[in-house]
């Protein structure tokens, strides 16, 4: 160790260990004390160290696994995913800290050879267990994980059934059983090995191989039959015996990677006298035996099983069971059932691997890994446990999370119905009052209600004798009215007659009006035809215009190309002939320049592509720029129509302006001779110039008084500590109290949920130093006020608060905050420090969880702290932490004078408005007292009806041309397409030039060379050619640049013939309608000189009834005035009577008003509140404010940490129900006459005063306060159902991991019971055992493998020779046997490092105690071979494998029985061979 491992230190120390001896009376515990020098192993404790705590109290529950390993019965593995111990069990490294072990010394106080003696127990029979010594079925035996809770927990299972297994644990109970202390009971009881199974059970066995064409066996070659119990392969080296165990992994679905292939059509055999195979099949024939005593055995009839794969050189294989195809699934699935264990491959030993796993890592690294802990749990099936117990604690968690949040709520709850407490008895007793006020205000309404009928009666009374009087006196002059009533008679007849004469008189002008609006009408029609015809007679000659001269242009362009074309083709024959003369001067020169003209050929070439896209956009740019042009063109064609049509709307505006500015005229000259309707204007005008200023305040104020009614609504809902120390600032008492941290800044609204969450200390006090808390917490203690947390800003350290770099950018909520004042940034990172923000719990756990660890909260408010624990989240989040605007300090005072100047302002604001009405009132009725009926204000006015028509055809024009021009060309936006798409493909072209700059400036400095060899003949001619070619490019261009105008030309000559057209028929249209008009208005004149006709007429007849009427008016008023004359007491009874019905009605309006006020009154009903209310001077139990603000750092979800009263709250089992109204008391007569009217006034003014006084009364938290009472009664119902369903979880997961923790203690000390006399059996005096890494838990560190050699000290696996490796893991795998047995194995030389005297106990120990399994060896020791019932020869011939089959029998044993000699001693096996195959 220390050789391999020189950097590492060594030191001697002494070391005390404590041996567990076994005997068969006790365990006895011997002490010593051994000086040995090792070397520390880091993280390794003390192998003894567990034993000496086995009498400790500690909860042995099992960490919850950071792995899942999962494997299921029937599920189909891929040969990728089987077993492999060359990559899933690495051998130790002595060099790695890690894997080093410390070698162990252990002596006993007893000498070694009686030691040895008393540890070594007979020679045990091997054979499978018998289950009925140990615990029950349900625990020990793999049972479908179904059956974990509904039968290994919830099944009443009888008491004998358990008595040999610990009972169950619970990991919240303060004494458990720990797992030692199950493995030194199950020593205690000597559990003994199982014997040899005396019933009958079958077990499977191989009885052949028959392999074809696979690896080294050519043809079909049978490999058997092989002994059920002990069979060796034998042969040379090289000869294929190792194919043998290839053939078999072939079978069992093994990748060709483990038969040492790197394809599975490298199986196929490959040989000089068998090449070019198209298959390798391999078929395994199984059968089922039954062992009979004496080492026989009999076949099962009917169980033969053959499985068989076959291999394609298409790397493709099929499976085979008896003759059927089948699948891979199916196969292993088969196999596992019949035992043979594919997952950890425990009956497979391959060369070299036999120590492999004994050498596994006490634990798995990952889950893709497995350790010893791993694969023990796999044999002795508590593996199943793993999910059930993960899950179990997930939900425990989960269900405890929840049990802590509905706590915080109960108590948040209860904090918030204490907290309301004062305000309600505050509340009560100004109730009172009010009830009281009430009930006075009751009575005296009553009294005033009294009188008001006692007036009314007596009112009535008098009424009464008056109009009696007033009766007598109108019979005395009864006669004299008659004459005046028959004049009035006759001047309503008149007065109705001149009236229908009148509006006859009316309703005539408004006909007369009528046909002069239609007069207007008739001439501005005729205006409009003429111009219109105008119009369309110029577009007509216009339009015929424009197409003859694009009629011409089209000729002429048509002309060009054709001259031009011409011109090209005789250029094009001059331009051939100067090639061939070019060409001919190259082919003399070819020697000098045939390699600059390769070079530019090749490089012209790499152009043509390149060419081939400058040619292609340079006509995708000639075609867009073409469609742009016609675009344009139409485009501004139509706004030209349109651009006129805009002219002739503001020509009539502009008139229609005019019209309007004559009726304003006329109307003003009116107006002025009205001195009543200008001044009434005139104090309209003032009104309305003052009215946007006197707006503008009442909107002040209003906002300004909701601004502080909001403002203290924020701040009554604060804290009575806030709002003491406030009050004590505001008092001018203390000097540096800057109120809470959350006032003292703003955060968008968006992250109020995470800084709510994420940091509770928001709710801190921040004061300037020392002095001023130390006064503000005297403060709270002497009023009794609460507790608070202060923050000193002149303690703070200074920090660097710039912004800080973030993963994938996320916010820093410190940078979120936008501090009042800069002095408070300080305080806000203290409280936060570098807090991230996150969209998502996704995000967050990728932040949280990475390089670096962060505390990270999301928008939603779920938290994750630096430690990695989690909190937040639930139905209900914190808010309102701090807000997105400042709050200001507002008192009640403030605020009702602020609502007082508001309400002061809206009425003289309502006044104001008032007085607007009345004087707009007061204009109408003047201006309807003055008839304007002037025909020339009706004339103007139907003038400007006609232009405002004339304005709406104009804007109907624009609208249809918009809409032709839409109809007929694209809109702005595809003209910006083009030009945009043009602009892009010029670029694309210029992209295009420039990449091809350098190859073209290459060709012409290989063409100047050319030029430079061939002198001034090439030059010359060259020139020449390229002369003619560029005159071809121009009038190339030329004829493309006429097509295209000559396109353009035909469809502007189509365009213009269809508007003559349109032109022609619009001419021949409007002259109809012209000529229809005039006939229209001729009508008109006639019927208009009638109509005035009649009118003078009418009006004469008015003119002559308003005299007639005029003089019945004198007649009447002379004859009434002197019957009233002697009506003198008529009239004075008249007035008295009006007086009396005055004063009635103002006492009915009274009483009414009594009566009003009365029926409003109401009282409060508070017997439920005074029932519960609690004594005022009661002291509140309240949370401290320092424990309220430690949920920065989340507590652990302990499951204990719940505890609930199981008893309601008496508030709760009084939850007080929703009041009704209480009832005012109805007085007698003779009740109301015994009241004093004065002293109840008195006393009213004192409660109102009272009342009054009491402004910072908030009645509202009489109803918050009983809500609060339902609500704390539902969530203590919440939470008792939420800690009942956690309690049954936590309950469930302790069950299942003392149910895994004692199944596998069980069978974690039979196997190591079995492994020690295993290895004392192989080693004849040596100890092995498994030990527990950590002794409270087997499951947090793994399973050691410790051997103590024979003749040596405890030593870790991999520090062991390899022969000791060997026999160390071989002593493993039959212990494993002996545990749970698998029906074969087979072994490939794995005495390989063992000496002959250890081959032969190995040999010997597989012949004589493994009686239960088939063991197929190979070997090359006779030590191992001769032992074995049957031998298989494996040979070679001719790059060929064949086998043979030899029954190896004792033959000398045999000889010497049959003369009656004892045999001699040793194992031989001379002699002839037996039978052969």
């Amino acid at each position: 160790m220390s050789a391999e491992s020189p950097a590492r230190p060594t030191r001697r120390a002494a070391r005390k260990n404590v041996i567990v001896e076994e005997s068969d009376d006790e365990l006895s515990l011997i002490k010593e004390d051994d000086d040995e020098e090792f070397t520390p192993a880091p993280k390794r404790s003390p192998r003894r160290s567990t034993r000496r705590q086995t009498t400790a109290s500690v909860d042995a529950s099992p960490k919850k696994s950071s792995r899942s390993r999962k494997f299921k019965t029937g599920e189909g593995i891929e040969p990728s995913q089987i077993f492999d111990p060359e990559e899933a069990m690495p051998a130790s490294d002595p060099t790695s800290p890690t894997k080093a072990s410390s070698p162990r010394k252990r002596k006993s106080a007893v000498p070694r050879k009686s030691r040895r003696s008393s540890v070594v127990p007979p020679l045990p029979d091997l054979s499978p267990p018998d289950t009925t010594t140990l615990a029950a079925p349900e625990i020990l035996t793999g049972t479908p994980l179904k059956d974990i809770t509904s039968q290994a927990l919830n099944k009443n299972v009888p008491q004998e059934a358990y008595q040999e297994s610990p009972k169950p644990i619970r990991t919240a109970d303060p004494m458990i059983e720990k797992p030692m202390d199950i493995v030194i009971r199950a020593r205690a009881q000597a559990v003994p090995l199982a014997e040899e199974p005396t019933g009958t059970k079958s077990r499977m066995v191989i009885r052949q191989l028959v392999m074809t064409n696979f690896k080294s066996y050519a043809g079909r070659q049978v490999v058997g039959p092989f002994h059920a119990s002990f069979s060796a392969v034998v042969g040379p080296n090289g000869s294929g015996k190792s194919n043998v165990i290839d053939s078999l992994l072939f079978v069992f679905g093994f990748r060709a990677s483990k038969m040492r292939q790197g394809k599975i059509s490298a199986l196929i055999h490959n040989s000089a006298h068998h090449q070019d195979l198209d298959f390798c099949e391999v078929e395994v024939y199984f059968q089922e035996i039954i062992d009979l005593p004496g080492g026989k055995h009999e076949i099962v009839p009917d169980s033969e099983l053959v499985v068989s794969r076959k291999a394609f050189k298409n790397n493709t294989s099929n499976y085979y069971l008896n003759g059927r195809t089948t699948n891979f699934t199916t196969v292993t699935t088969l196999l596992k059932d019949k035992g043979i264990d594919l997952d950890h491959k425990r009956f497979l030993i391959l060369q070299g691997e036999v120590e492999s796993i004994a050498q596994m890592k006490p634990k798995a690294a990952n889950e893709h890994d497995d350790g010893l802990l791993e694969y023990l749990e796999d044999i002795i099936g508590t593996s199943k446990y793993k999910t059930p117990i993960e899950e179990a604690a997930v939900e425990l968690e989960s269900l405890n999370e929840i049990c802590v949040e509905k706590q915080g709520r109960v108590q948040h709850v209860e904090k918030e119905k204490n907290s309301l407490e004062d305000k309600k008895n505050k509340a009560l007793t100004f109730i009172r009052d009010e009830n009281e006020l009430a009930e006075k205000q009751s009575a005296l309404y009553q009294i005033y209600i009294a009188e008001c009928e006692d007036n009314n009666k007596v009112t009535e009374e008098a009424i009464q004798q008056i109009q009696e009087q007033l009766n007598a006196e109108l019979e005395k002059h009864a006669g004299n009215e008659d004459a005046i009533r028959e004049l009035e008679s006759a001047y309503h007849k008149a007065v109705k007659q001149y009236e229908r004469i009148e509006k006859q008189v009316q309703d005539l002008n408004k006909e007369l009006a009528k046909l002069d609006k239609e007069g207007v009408k008739f001439d501005e029609k005729r205006k409009f035809i003429g111009g219109k015809q105008k119009k369309a007679e110029k577009t007509a000659t216009s339009s015929r215009l424009a197409a003859s001269e694009a009629q011409s242009l089209v000729e002429r362009h048509t002309g060009d190309v054709q001259r031009k074309g011409a011109e090209v083709l005789e250029l094009e024959k001059e331009m051939e002939q100067e090639e061939k003369k070019l060409a001919a001067i190259r082919d003399d020169l070819k020697g000098k320049t045939q390699g600059l003209s390769d070079l530019i050929a090749v490089k012209q070439k790499s152009l043509e592509p390149w060419n081939a896209k400058i040619n292609q956009k340079q006509s995708a740019i000639a075609v867009a720029q073409s469609e742009l042009d016609i675009l344009q063109e139409k485009a501004n064609s139509g706004q030209k129509s349109i651009d006129q049509a805009n002219e002739r709307v503001a020509s009539i505006e502009m008139n229609k302006t005019t019209k309007l500015e004559e009726i304003e005229q006329r109307k003003y000259e009116k107006a002025r001779l009205e001195k009543d309707i200008r001044k009434i204007q005139d104090a309209l005008q003032k009104l309305a110039a003052s009215e946007p200023e006197v707006r503008s305040q009442i909107s002040s104020a209003r906002q300004k008084a909701d601004e502080a009614r909001a403002s203290l609504a924020t701040s009554q809902n604060q804290s009575n500590v806030l709002k003491g120390l406030l009050r004590l600032r505001d008092s001018g008492r203390i000097d540096g109290f800057h109120g809470r941290l959350g006032n003292l800044g703003t955060i968008d609204e968006k992250f109020d949920v995470a800084i709510s969450t994420a940091c509770p200390s928001l709710e801190n006090m921040v004061v300037d130093n020392v002095e001023v808390g130390q006064l503000c917490i005297e403060y709270l203690r002497k009023n009794n006020l609460g507790r608070a947390n202060f923050i000193l800003l002149d303690k703070l350290a200074q920090r660097d608060l710039s912004p800080i770099k973030t993963p994938e950018n996320v916010p820093r909520l410190f940078d979120l905050i936008k501090p009042k004042h800069e002095r408070f940034a300080p305080a806000f990172y203290s409280v936060m420090q570098n807090t991230l923000v996150a969209q998502d719990l996704e995000q967050a756990n990728r932040i949280a969880y990475g390089a670096k660890r962060w505390r990270v909260v999301t928008l939603d408010g779920q938290l994750i702290d630096v430690s990695g624990t989690m909190s937040g989240g639930g139905t209900r989040v914190a808010r309102g932490a701090m807000s997105s605007k400042l709050c200001s300090d507002t008192t009640k005072e403030q605020v009702q004078k602020l609502e007082n100047e508001r309400d002061q302002l809206e009425k003289q604001f309502e006044a104001f408005q008032t007085r607007q009405r009345e004087l707009e009132a007061s204009l109408r009725e003047k201006q309807e007292e003055i008839p304007r009926l002037e025909t020339a204000i009706q004339k103007t006015n139907l003038e400007v009806e006609t232009c405002t028509r004339n304005i709406a055809d104009a804007q109907r024009r624009i609208q249809d041309l918009l809409t032709e021009l839409a109809s007929t060309s694209v809109d702005d936006t595809q003209i910006i397409r083009l030009q945009t798409h043009i602009e892009s493909m010029n670029k694309e072209l210029e992209q295009l030039h420039s990449e091809t700059a350098s190859v073209e400036a290459e060709i012409q400095a290989l063409q100047d060379k050319i030029m430079e060899v061939g002198g001034i003949q090439l030059r010359t001619q060259k020139a020449r050619v390229d002369g003619l070619k560029e005159r071809i490019d121009m009038l190339n261009d030329d004829i493309s640049n006429a097509e295209v105008a000559k396109t353009k030309n035909e469809k502007l000559k189509t365009k213009n013939e269809k508007t003559k057209l349109d032109a022609e028929k619009e001419l021949e249209s409007l002259s109809k309608d012209l000529e229809q008009l005039e006939q229209d208005i001729e009508r008109h004149k006639s019927a208009a000189a009638e109509l005035r006709g009649q009118v003078d007429q009418a009006e004469e007849q008015q003119t002559r009834m308003k005299d007639e009427l005029g003089d019945l008016k004198k007649n009447l008023d002379a004859q009434t005035a002197e019957l009233n004359s002697t009506r003198a007491v008529e009239i004075e009874m008249k007035n008295k009577l009006e007086e009396n019905n005055k004063v009635l009605a103002d006492n009915q309006k009274k009483n009414r008003y009594w009566t009003e006020k009365l029926s409003k009154l109401t009282l409060h009903d508070t017997t439920d509140l005074e029932a519960i209310s609690p004594d005022p001077d009661q002291q509140r139990l309240e949370r401290p404010a320092d424990e309220e603000d430690m949920p920065d750092a989340p507590p652990e979800a302990d499951p204990d940490a719940m505890d609930v009263d199981e008893e309601p709250h008496e508030e709760e089992q009084n939850a007080p129900p929703t009041p009704a109204s209480r009832q005012l008391q109805i007085f007698t007569r003779d009740e109301l006459l015994d009241k004093n009217k004065d002293h109840l006034v008195a006393s009213i003014a004192a409660l109102e005063e009272k009342v009054s006084n009491a402004s910072s009364i908030d009645l509202s938290v009489i109803a918050e306060y009983r809500r609060r009472c339902q609500e704390v009664a539902s969530r203590t119902s919440d939470l008792k159902s939420a800690v009942k369903t956690r309690d049954a979880a936590k309950t469930r997961l302790t069950d299942l991991r003392n149910l895994r923790l004692t199944q596998f203690m069980t069978g974690f000390t039979t196997i190591s019971s079995h492994l020690k006399s295993m290895y004392q059996l192989i080693t004849l005096g040596g100890n092995a055992e498994l030990e527990l890494v950590d002794s409270l838990d087997p499951f947090s560190e793994g399973i050691l493998f410790s051997v103590m050699p024979p003749k040596k000290s405890w030593k870790n696996i991999g520090n062991l020779s390899g022969g000791e490796k060997t026999l160390s893991s071989l002593a493993l795998v039959f212990a494993l046997h002996v545990y749970r047995p698998t029906p074969l194995y087979v072994m490939d030389e794995i005495d390989a490092a063992l000496d002959f005297r250890n081959v032969s106990i190995v040999a010997g120990y597989i012949k004589e105690r493994t009686k239960n399994a088939q063991f197929i060896v190979i070997s090359l020791r006779n030590n191992m071979f001769e032992l074995a019932e049957r031998l298989v020869g494996i040979y070679k011939v001719n790059h060929m494998t064949k086998s043979v089959t030899v029954e190896n029998r004792d033959y000398l044993a045999i000889g010497s029985r049959r003369q009656g000699q004892p045999p001699s001693e040793g194992v031989t096996t001379g002699g002839p061979p037996g039978q052969f195959r």
